[in-house]
């Protein structure tokens, strides 16, 4: 019996929602230097209201205007699809809400690139 091989690398597309221009490009510039595909939303709202892309995993700012992160991770959780929370506010509390709505990672700005890209290997694995 033959196992089906995974998508390629270059078939993920990741959602990066952060109303921060400048982080979202470089976030999008990370994920793309990784063979993905990016799509970037200024907010939560823009994201909710355009998914007709599927998506493999969100990265995402904690602290918008409007609904914050830890709001769409509350949204996604039943979908099963991965996300990972980026702020430069870390709390033990927003950090402990992120996770009892299964964030796969809760990353505190400034981080290391390689924190990142690890966690986005590690989600788009399972």
């Amino acid at each position: 019996m033959s196992e089906a091989l995974p998508p390629a690398r270059s078939q993920k597309v990741i959602a990066i929602v952060d109303d921060d221009e400048d982080v979202a490009s470089a976030l999008g510039s990370l994920v793309e230097s990784m063979g993905l595909g990016a799509t970037l939303f200024a907010s939560v709202d823009l994201f909710l209201s355009d998914r007709e892309e599927a998506f493999g995993l969100v990265i995402s700012d904690v602290q918008m205007p409007g609904r914050s992160g830890l709001d769409l991770a509350k949204q996604l959780k039943d979908e099963g699809l991965p996300i990972i929370l980026i702020t430069a506010f870390p709390s033990a509390e927003i950090e402990r809400q992120a996770h009892l709505h299964g964030v796969w990672c809760f990353i505190r700005k400034p981080f290391d690139p390689d924190e990142l890209i690890d966690c986005i290997e590690r989600s788009l694995a399972e």
